[in-house]
């Protein structure tokens, strides 16, 4: 009994050490909102750094005090497209919630990565469905969904 106990102690100790090793992602990105308060556009990049959407923020302030901006978003032609990103600015003094990202477009290419930036600073990255299509909402600081 005690050689059984003592061989699964070393393969669980094992699997640990194993999955911590092989299972690091050192460059997983994350969500670096900074201070978007005065953001005023969004664009969305290809691998390239090809903008291939954009659009400008409205803002508005809601009844807690937070700031919510919004963006429809234009192909390179100038049609709008079905799609747009948000951003949520917590009401100063609100030290328990944190910026949020949220990003709903369906008409990108299938299986690519894209790049979010706002007034030309780089915030987030997502890798689109099968179908050409993202939907997350995240909060500064949080890792970015992996590929779909």
């Amino acid at each position: 009994m005690a050689f059984l106990f003592l061989t699964c102690g070393l393969l669980m100790a094992c699997g640990l050490v194993f999955g911590v090793v092989a299972g690091a992602t050192p460059d997983m990105p994350t969500v670096e909102l900074g201070d978007v308060s005065e953001a005023q556009v969004v664009e969305i990049r290809d691998q390239d750094g090809m903008t291939v959407m954009s659009g400008e923020f409205r803002s508005h302030v809601d009844a807690l005090g937070n700031t919510e901006k919004d963006a429809a978003l234009m192909d390179r032609r100038g049609r709008r497209v079905i799609g747009e990103v948000e951003l949520e600015v917590p009401a100063p003094g609100r030290e328990n919630r944190r910026p949020e990202l949220e990003v709903d477009i369906i008409e990108l290419a299938p299986r690519q990565t894209y790049t979010v930036v706002v007034d030309d600073r780089p915030v987030a990255t997502f890798t689109t469905d099968d179908r050409g299509s993202i939907d997350m909402e995240l909060q500064e600081g949080e890792l970015t969904p992996p590929a779909a």
